[in-house]
């Protein structure tokens, strides 16, 4: 027998014990005691009837004769009549015997009914009673027995699929640890199961996501690194020709330029990684219109041929639940990125619709093609270097955006602007 079977049926089977034997000390008396009641109310009035028979006897006879061994026969009940000292009573029921009721003593499904005999010392005793328990002898074994197997029958067709789901899902977990990150386990039910059977299909998608990612992120982060440490090398093999030192000033600014841009890569990848699984804290909110407004003054020292119009400020305060150092960080790359792209003019925007604020970084650029305004966001992607005659970047700086509007449950588009180029709209849940 299976263990999850038999423990579970140990445990039904002993809390049905438990629950007999609660029932067996504080139910059951109480259910004796109402049919000892009915017993005696339902057996009074022939019992009582036949007192008076016995009674009309001897005050004609002076004696009983054969009326009770008679009425025994009849009725297949014990009748005798016996002195009343004899009686088998308490004070409490000699008394009510005497002021003439009908007495009921012994076991309730073997009672004996006691009633007065007026005129005589004597006292009519009625039985014990035919009296059977219904679940007693071979009719309760089998009563027993057929309570046992069903309940076995019950719980073994409860388990059986439980215990089939569950191998499954061990089959699933064990799979998952041996790396095959395309096993999934069955969802067979809408039950407890059933919903972790998809909770563990989904942690498999999101490993197998996550790791794919992964493995292309390294691909394409040994791909970017590539072509600053050959810089490097070629500037190094320079400088050791060079034979003036005007040469090798040269070769070694072109050293540190090749340096601080592989500090910028490093710096913009442990960004994006940080942020992966990165939730915003509970408490975490801001006005958004001050820092956006800080934020444009301190980036007009950026060079640039473009001028930033910052957010006019308003009446009302929009606070949203970010954390500031983040949401400084993702408009920071909007805007540098506009200045960019951007011809003379960059303009940042600040709206509200419903429970969302939504940041505008408008440029008059040359705008992003619609069939690259999702792919923009993916890490490493860039447009054409053709676009502007600075440098491209490393295409971090939007996948940055995205990954922080994603920590505190917002979302990044790019648009079509007003001004001619390109609309990034980031919105946040106030």
């Amino acid at each position: 027998m299976d263990r999850l079977f038999l423990r579970v049926y140990l445990h039904i089977f002993a809390g049905v014990l438990l629950a007999g034997a609660v029932a067996q000390a504080f139910v059951i008396p109480r259910i004796n005691a109402q049919l000892a009641r009915n017993i005696e109310v339902s057996f009074a009035v022939p019992v009582a009837l036949m007192a008076e028979m016995f009674e009309e006897r001897y005050s004609q006879h002076h004696d009983f004769g054969g009326p009770a061994e008679q009425a025994a026969k009849r009725f297949e009940v014990p009748v005798v009549i016996i002195p009343r000292a004899d009686a088998p009573l308490g004070a409490d029921a000699l008394g009510r015997l005497d002021v003439g009721e009908v007495v009921r003593a012994g076991p309730v499904f073997a009672s004996v009914l006691y009633a007065r005999i007026e005129g005589t010392g004597h006292v009519l005793q009625v039985g014990p009673m035919p009296l059977r328990f219904p679940l007693g002898g071979a009719r309760g074994a089998g009563l027993f027995l057929c309570f046992v197997g069903g309940l076995s029958l019950g719980v073994f067709a409860l388990l059986r699929p439980i215990r089939r789901q569950l191998l499954d899902l061990r089959r699933t977990a064990e799979a998952l640890g041996r790396g095959e990150l395309d096993a999934r386990a069955a969802v067979g039910s809408r039950d407890v199961i059933g919903a972790l059977s998809t909770a563990l299909n989904h942690m498999g998608e999101d490993l197998q996501r996550s790791i794919a990612m992964r493995e292309e992120l390294l691909h394409i982060t040994s791909h970017e690194l590539r072509a600053p440490t050959q810089r490097l090398h070629f500037s190094l093999a320079l400088a050791r020709e060079a034979v003036e030192p005007d040469d090798r000033e040269h070769a070694f600014e072109r050293v540190e330029r090749s340096l601080e841009e592989l500090d910028q890569l490093i710096d913009e990848l442990l960004t994006y990684v940080r942020l992966k699984g990165r939730r915003a804290p509970a408490g975490a909110s801001v006005d958004v219109g001050p820092v956006l407004a800080e934020l444009c003054e301190t980036l007009t020292i950026v060079p640039s041929r473009a001028t930033i119009s910052a957010p006019v400020p308003g009446a009302e305060s929009l606070v949203v639940r970010v954390e500031a150092r983040l949401v400084e960080r993702a408009v920071s790359n909007l805007i540098l990125n506009a200045l960019r792209y951007a011809k003379s003019r960059v303009q940042v925007s600040l709206t509200r619709e419903g429970r969302a604020i939504h940041i505008h970084v408008d440029d008059d650029g040359p705008g992003i093609p619609l069939a690259e305004r999702e792919r923009i966001f993916e890490p490493f992607h860039r447009l054409d270097d053709e676009r502007t005659d600075e440098s491209p970047g490393f295409g971090l700086g939007l996948a940055i955006v995205r990954r922080i509007a994603e920590v505190h449950g917002g979302s990044v588009a790019a648009l079509g602007s007003e001004l001619g180029g390109a609309r990034f709209t980031l919105s946040f849940p106030v």
